[in-house]
Parts: C-alpha cells; structure tokens; sequence
C-alpha cells in the first residue's frame, strides 16, 4: 500500500494503477480507479464490462421463447415454429424421443456472449463468472425448494482448465448446488465431433451412486452455460430420470 502510495504521488495515478479494460473486448474501460478509490477503506469493486458488452446481450423474452429449449423465436434460425410453440430443433427431438422439457435461457447465443465464454473458458479469466449472477439469483429466489445441479465437465476438461465453468458460475452468484452427475465423456470439443461420436458421448453423463440422501421427490434444475443441440442437455435429463427424479428442468445462459 505504501509502495503504491508513492507511485501515486510521484508518477500520477496513470502510472501507478493501469487502466482498466472489459474482461470481453479488452477496450479500456470509461471509469478508471481514482485516487480517492484508492485512498478508501472500503472495498475496490473495479468495472470489469464495458456498456458496450453489457448492451449487446439480447435478453430473450420468455413470451417468444420456444416452449421447450427456451430459444427465442423471433430470429430466423428458430424455424418454422408449430402451432404448440415449439422450435424446429425441439419439433426434431419429439420425432425421435418422447422428451416433456422445459428449458429457460436468459440471453442469445450471440458473438458478445460467445466472445464472454472463450475468454472464461478457453482463456480462463474467471473474473467473468459474475457476469450473470444477478439474474441467477433472481430465479434462485423463486425456486427455493428446487435442487440446483450444475452440467458436469469431463475429467479431462476440468484438468486442462482449472475448473467446471458450470460451478464457477454458480459459486460466484452465491447459489448452493449438488453434484449429482458425472461426465465420462471423451476428450474434445462438440463442433469438431461427428453425429455418431455425439450420440455415443450422449450415454457419458451418468448419476453419481451417493444418492440416500437426497429427496427425490424435490424439483432439480439443470444448469449449463449454453443449451446447442440439445444433446448435453437430454443426456443429463435421462440419467436423472432413470435414478428416480421426476421434476427436471433446465436451466441456461445463453440459447
């Protein structure tokens, strides 16, 4: 403190303290520390998005959301959507599978928030898990009684990164949660797998065996950072269909 103290008084506070810049874009942030941040006793809570990031998140409003994996349906690559409210994606999964879900998402899946995922899980910045805790909590608040259950990560991914993304997040808006699965899955990302090696990644996520203690009889929300195919999210479902829980919801960031 004392050090830095000096650096204020004999260089400005320009060279003592760095600018701030958004955790997503990196730009320097309108709001920097001032002497006065400094000098206080209370707290430093430093800006870490810029209101350009922060505006370009397109909320997705449940009145236009697809009824099951809570897409928003305003945008072309909904589809066509059915008279029950159902995307095109979900129209697909009800002709291969009898899956009543409902998934809720806050945000689109758009560059901002994809550009916000890279830099929390690809570069592991994790200054951005607080990015949503406010809305997390807000669903918190409502669903009290419900087990919160957060999308398991392969062992091999957790290794690589430090960290599941998925407790992180949680972690950061203060919501308790259990883990109640495990993902057996293999090494490497979603995009570069064909139909066949997703499918069989599918039966990966399993129930953890310690389950005497838990109510089943409990609602549990499923929570993931993005909901894509849908596949991540289906096999999660059944393994906790098949243990014995009945009120399974989903639960994610970004659609």
């Amino acid at each position: 403190m004392i050090s830095l103290f000096k650096g204020v008084m004999e260089g400005g506070l320009a060279e003592a303290v760095s600018p701030p810049t958004c955790v997503i874009c990196q730009n320097t942030l309108d709001n920097p520390l001032t002497l006065a941040d400094i000098l206080s006793l209370s707290p430093i809570k430093p800006l870490l998005f810029c209101q350009e990031c922060l505006n370009s998140l397109i909320a997705i409003d449940l009145k236009t959301a697809c009824k099951q994996c809570g897409r928003d349906m305003t945008i072309e690559s909904a589809g066509q959507v059915d008279e029950e409210g159902f995307c095109g994606d979900c129209q697909s999964w009800h002709t291969y599978h009898d899956w009543q879900f409902t998934n809720q998402a806050f945000y689109q899946y758009n560059r901002v928030f994809k550009d916000w995922l890279v830099v929390l899980k690809g570069q592991g910045d994790i200054r951005g898990r607080h990015l949503f805790a406010k809305e997390l909590k807000a669903v918190y608040r409502k669903h009290m009684e419900a087990i919160w259950v957060p999308m398991p990560s392969s062992s091999e991914k957790v290794a690589n990164r430090g960290f599941n993304q998925t407790r992180l997040i949680l972690e950061a808006a203060d919501i308790p949660f259990q883990d109640l699965l495990m993902n057996e899955g293999s090494q490497g990302k979603q995009a570069y797998k064909n139909r066949q090696d997703r499918l069989q990644d599918r039966s990966k996520i399993k129930v953890k065996n310690d389950l005497e203690n838990i109510d089943k009889n409990r609602p549990i929300i499923l929570f993931d950072d993005v909901y894509t195919t849908g596949t991540t999210m289906f096999s999660a479902y059944k393994a906790l269909e098949l243990a014995g829980f009945s009120q399974v919801s989903g639960l994610t960031l970004a659609r």
